[in-house]
């Protein structure tokens, strides 16, 4: 059995927003294209943009940003931003 912790290259509680973005059902909602780079170096410090991609989740427009975390993980982040898009 394992524990879940929050660390600095892992996500953590953000005020109003309860998705931690990797999956579509718990994507980040965002304002902004620059609010999601913003939640990425909060959340994954030193992680790398590997590509961004326009998609949908759930009908709704989504970005996903498709990131390795500085300890070597890659991972695709979803972020909701039906608020400007």
């Amino acid at each position: 059995m394992a524990c879940a912790t929050t660390s600095a290259t892992g996500p953590s509680a953000t005020a109003g927003n309860d998705g931690e973005g990797l999956s579509c059902e718990r994507r980040v909602k965002v304002g902004s294209v620059p609010e999601e780079y913003a939640w990425l170096k909060a959340h994954y410090p030193g992680a790398r943009v590997n590509m961004q991609a326009l998609g949908e989740c759930a009908g709704a427009p989504a970005d996903k940003l498709m990131v390795t975390t500085a300890d070597g993980r890659d991972l695709t982040l979803h972020f909701d931003i039906s608020s400007f898009f």
